[in-house]
């Protein structure tokens, strides 16, 4: 994904499952998640993270 397409509160996949948008730095192209299963924030590059639709707000499961 690009920064320009994550909104603050946007649940996303990445490599260590699914996390939250905290912040989004789009001149850096990065974004600050916190990791659902641990609650643990993180920066990381947008381009590892993945859209993902079927997630919605205050749960991490599909339905």
């Amino acid at each position: 994904m690009q920064a320009k397409e994550l909104k603050p509160g946007m649940w996303v996949e990445y490599q260590q499952g699914v996390a939250e948008v905290i912040d989004v730095d789009q001149e850096h192209n990065t974004a600050i998640i916190e990791n659902m299963s641990d609650h643990r924030r993180i920066n990381i590059n947008c381009n590892d993270l993945v859209d993902q639709p079927q997630l919605h707000t205050g749960c991490d499961n599909y339905y």
